[in-house]
């Protein structure tokens, strides 16, 4: 009876929805003792979360089991698997819409969700204004204050040849030797005559010594009238032409002495030396090539002293002078002006000197300025040659904004600096009026006076950032970047 009754209420063993929070079990049911209200009451208030959901697929399993076997009873075929997955499919459904399930899915997606990277640590200025003249742009160049192409004082053969091009010597430095072979033997030469020349002075000596005590004999003898006058006469005439000829002796020997000198002179001017410090340019021999009297050997240029040339518009011309006056007042004192070379080096000048003298092609005139060239500079690439920018004061003061230089990117349309607005560093373009120093003087307009304008850890900004301003002595983000390298 079980057995049929349960083939009619499931005909054909149709699969049904699996049970809720119990087992199935086969075989013979055991009788269970009942359970009060206060045990039933207890295991319904531990029921889980997702019990609802449980208790939603038990009241409907029997609902779909009904319609499956009715389905099958009319003859329609349904494959198994798909009789088993609708269940199991509906059960996972309905188990997703259970707020534990929807509670746990919120978690995960918060502790999923990306965070914003920190703010970038920067070190921030205050732009500040002030009155300024305006500046004028003018172009010149680093020239040496001496420069010289070395010629040779003598004729020869170059035998030696020790520097090259880029070579800095010091002042006495060989440059080049000649041959010396036909000088030297001739020294030897007028050596041995010089020691003739002083054998035939101490000849003439010598006889003027004898003539001397023939006379003196005779004098003696004739006072006691025992000579003759003729006798005393001739012997000192004797005296007179011995001493002429030894005034002569000493005279050819001075001679000679000073023809040794011009031969060692000779000889010192085979050996080409620097006039002064500088650096060899150009060679203008090599060895065992000719180099007649007064040919060129090297270019020398001073490199210790240097001047700043520039070609000054006309119209700066009175300025230009009271600045020189005012420079001349004290030639130690670096000169007022922003110069700046090819090469970005800071140049400090002093001493002007204007050349009262305007080219009337470019209505131009030059001023000069020496140079303060210390071992740091030259180690800089300052050298003559190099371009040369300056700006010199003119016109009436004007208001400016002055930010650091190290605050200015070069853009590809135009330079620009990130200003840190409500802790965000955003990009603002700006026009560089003039350079001052370690400073820049800037167009009024787009910042102002109070503004923060990022001068370190600039270069890793990319559009508007969020910043951290650090203190003046804690190391920015390049800064921590490149000790953390280190």
């Amino acid at each position: 009876m079980g057995s049929r009754e349960g083939d009619e209420r499931n005909p054909h063993n149709a699969p049904t929805a699996p049970s809720c929070g119990r087992r199935t079990m086969r075989g013979p049911m055991k009788s269970t003792p009942k359970t009060t209200s206060k045990s039933a009451s207890k295991s319904t208030s531990r029921t889980s979360p997702a019990a609802p959901a449980c208790f939603a697929i038990s009241a409907l399993a029997p609902k779909f089991t009904l319609r499956l076997s009715r389905g099958l009873s009319l003859g329609r075929s349904l494959p198994l698997a798909a009789a088993i997955a609708l269940p199991a499919a509906l059960s996972v459904a309905l188990l997703a819409t259970s707020p534990a399930f929807a509670r746990q899915d919120d978690a995960s997606a918060a502790t999923a969700a990306p965070k914003g990277p920190p703010p970038t640590p920067v070190r921030v200025a205050k732009a500040r204004a002030e009155s300024l003249a305006p500046r004028k742009k003018v172009f010149g160049e680093i020239r040496a204050s001496r420069k010289s192409t070395i010629a040779s004082e003598g004729a020869g053969l170059v035998r030696e040849f020790p520097v090259n091009e880029g070579d800095r010597v010091p002042a006495g430095e060989v440059l080049a030797r000649l041959d010396d072979t036909r000088v030297k033997l001739e020294i030897a030469v007028h050596a041995a005559t010089l020691e003739a020349a002083r054998a035939t002075v101490a000849e003439r000596e010598a006889v003027i010594a004898r003539e001397e005590r023939d006379l003196e004999l005779l004098r003696r003898a004739s006072a006691a009238g025992g000579t003759n006058p003729r006798e005393l006469a001739d012997a000192e005439s004797a005296l007179a032409v011995a001493r002429a000829q030894a005034t002569q002796a000493r005279a050819a020997a001075v001679v000679i002495e000073q023809q040794g000198a011009i031969l060692n002179d000779r000889l010192a001017d085979l050996v080409v030396r620097a006039p002064f410090a500088g650096v060899v340019t150009m060679r203008h021999s090599e060895e065992g090539a000719w180099i007649a009297e007064g040919g060129a050997v090297v270019d020398l240029i001073a490199t210790d002293e240097l001047e700043a040339w520039f070609e000054v518009p006309q119209e700066l011309y009175g300025a230009t002078v009271a600045l020189a006056a005012e420079s001349a007042k004290g030639l130690t004192r670096e000169v007022p002006l922003s110069i700046e070379s090819a090469t970005d080096v800071p140049v400090a000048a002093f001493g002007v000197r204007v050349v009262p003298e305007v080219d009337p092609r470019s209505r131009t005139f030059r001023a000069v300025l020496r140079v303060v060239n210390t071992k740091e500079l030259l180690a800089q690439s300052l050298a003559p040659g190099l371009a040369l920018t300056a700006f010199v004061p003119a016109g009436a003061t004007a208001p400016r904004i002055v930010i650091p230089k190290d605050a200015i990117l070069r853009g590809d349309a135009s330079p620009f600096v990130y200003v840190v607005r409500g802790g965000v560093a955003m990009p603002v373009n700006v026009r560089i009026a003039f350079p001052l120093g370690d400073e820049v003087a800037l167009e009024p307009g787009a910042i102002a006076a109070g503004d923060e304008v990022v001068t370190e850890g600039n270069e890793r900004l990319m559009g508007p950032t969020p910043v951290a301003p650090v203190a003046p002595n804690a190391p920015a983000a390049s800064t921590a970047r490149k000790a953390a390298a280190e």
